[in-house]
């Protein structure tokens, strides 16, 4: 983020807006792709959504100024926003609720390897090749992902048919439907709280790290590893604890690993330590509490109503990604000279998300 800033000639603030614009955009794509996905089927949405950002992929890598690279970003979440909802979905279309959360584990357990991994290809990347290289790469394994769908990928969800107009209103009554869904709203929330302190963490840790805390670009990308670490064992636990707990008391327990994470990680500031060490390790434990609560309260809410799985998937998308662009704008704003504030931001929405998850429990379905 600093060298953009000093390559357009902007703050650091406003390369912030360009995940903000990301976020935005990926969130508002959710509510456009479920219901789509619902009435015409998983794949070729998925094949349009890969074809959108591998071409805004380009465009960030090649863009000349902060306004072309902004809206290139909007592009990018578009597309990316159709990948994230038609997993979820197709998932859902092959298996039940308790299958549903262990194969979203299996699946989780390997995207974790981005956050996980980003920093440290995406700083190498970077100090070898420049900013820009990291889109180009984006790009190119998008590419592979857009030919492998193509040639391999089959339809779960045969296309419904009908006009235009009766697709509009089978887009809006699934919409009305769960929203109406109590224990859905509450499965959502918790999704969004928790993403929320997720991307607060990716978005101002950087910033505190590099700039305050004098650590270099390419050792940042290591260090980041030690506070993705705990999701790893999370969700590889979770694969098979959802089999013997349950979906339901997996939300409870995972919210609760993650407050008690979230709460050491502010405990620390608090008593004056401020290190590196200190404001990316307790994320370890965060992240194991996220990686036994994620899968499930994504297998949760889309099997509120089945009928309506990408409907579910686009709204908990919403909720996830709409709430992680506030508080990416609310890290932005605050100051960074240490990761006190960060902290309070992080605390304060996994505190959300542990009632929104007592609320799901007092109104979960029999397992």
């Amino acid at each position: 983020m600093p060298d953009i800033a000093r390559d357009f000639a902007v703050s650091t603030f406003a390369v912030q807006g360009t995940l903000i614009a990301f976020l935005i955009a990926y969130a508002g794509a959710h509510f456009f792709y479920g219901g789509v996905a619902d009435r015409y089927g998983r794949r070729p949405v998925l094949l349009w959504g890969l074809a959108i950002y591998i071409a805004a992929s380009v465009a960030c890598a090649a863009s000349t100024s902060m306004t072309m690279l902004i809206t290139a970003r909007i592009l990018q979440g578009i597309g990316a926003a159709g990948s994230m909802v038609m997993v979820r979905s197709m998932v859902r279309d092959l298996y039940d609720r308790k299958q549903s959360a262990r194969a979203l584990a299996t699946i989780s357990s390997v995207m974790v390897f981005a956050p996980a991994s980003a920093p440290a290809l995406g700083g190498y990347l970077h100090t070898h090749f420049g900013w820009q290289a990291s889109f180009l790469f984006l790009a190119g394994l998008g590419t592979v992902l857009f030919a492998y769908c193509a040639l391999r990928m089959a339809e779960t969800h045969p296309a419904q048919g009908g006009n235009l107009f009766s697709s509009l209103r089978a887009m809006a009554l699934g919409y009305q439907v769960l929203i109406g869904e109590r224990v859905f709203v509450a499965y959502s929330l918790n999704i969004g709280f928790v993403s929320g302190a997720v991307f607060a963490w990716f978005a101002g840790v950087p910033i505190v790290l590099i700039d305050s805390y004098g650590v270099a670009p390419d050792t940042f990308g290591y260090l980041m590893v030690t506070g993705t670490a705990g999701a790893f064992f999370g969700y590889s636990s979770t694969i098979w604890l959802t089999a013997r707990l349950g979906v339901n008391r997996m939300i409870v327990i995972g919210t609760a690993v993650g407050l008690f994470g979230a709460g050491l990680y502010l405990a620390l500031p608090l008593l004056g330590v401020f290190t590196p060490l200190a404001a990316v390790a307790p994320m370890s434990i965060f992240g194991l509490g996220l990686a036994m609560t994620f899968p499930n309260a994504m297998a949760a809410a889309v099997s509120v109503r089945p009928q309506y799985a990408g409907t579910g998937a686009a709204l908990n998308g919403l909720s996830q990604y709409g709430i992680a662009a506030l508080t990416t704008v609310t890290v932005g704003l605050l100051p960074s000279e240490t990761h006190l504030p960060l902290a309070c931001v992080i605390f304060t929405m996994q505190a959300a998300a542990a009632i929104a998850s007592w609320v799901g429990w007092r109104a979960r379905p029999a397992e």
